[in-house]
C-alpha cells in the first residue's frame, strides 16, 4: 500500500475522466461468481445502475483519494486506486460512504472489487480539514 502524489492521483484522474467520457463502454464492472458480490448486491438495494456510477466516478476529485495498492489477483497484476464517497442513492434515503476500487486496464476504467458500502474507516490524505 502507498499513498500517491497529487500530480500522480491527478493524472490518474485525468485518464479516468477521458476514458468514461470518450467510450460509452470505457466503464466495466466486473461480476464475481465466486463469492459474494457486494457490489451487485448494493447497486439492487439502492437503485444504483451503470449510469449512475459513471456519473460518481466522473465526479471524483483528488479529495476522494484514499491509497494505491498492488492488485492481488495474479490475472489482473499492476494497481487499484481506492477512493471514497458519500452517497446518497435513489432508492434509499440514507447518505453511505461507499469504497471505490479502480483500475485502467486495455482502455477501460475497471470498477473492481468495490462500489459498496465501506467496512473499515476510509482516510482521506488529500481531503484537507
Amino acid at each position: 500500500m502507498r499513498i500517491a502524489v497529487e500530480t500522480e492521483v491527478e493524472s490518474f484522474l485525468s485518464e479516468v475522466f477521458s476514458i468514461l467520457n470518450k467510450f460509452p463502454k470505457g466503464l466495466y464492472i466486473p461480476r464475481r461468481t465466486n463469492s459474494e458480490d457486494k457490489t451487485l448486491n448494493f447497486q439492487i438495494k439502492t437503485g444504483l445502475n451503470h449510469n449512475l456510477i459513471r456519473e460518481e466516478l466522473l465526479s471524483l476529485t483528488i479529495s476522494n483519494y484514499s491509497y494505491t495498492d498492488r492488485d492481488r489477483d495474479l490475472k489482473r497484476k499492476g494497481e487499484l486506486w481506492l477512493f471514497g464517497k458519500l452517497l446518497n442513492p435513489p432508492l434509499i434515503d440514507e447518505i453511505t460512504e461507499v469504497y471505490i476500487k479502480l483500475k485502467i486496464q486495455q482502455g477501460r476504467v475497471i470498477c473492481l472489487l468495490s462500489f459498496h458500502p465501506s467496512e473499515y474507516d476510509v482516510r482521506y490524505p488529500y481531503a484537507g480539514d
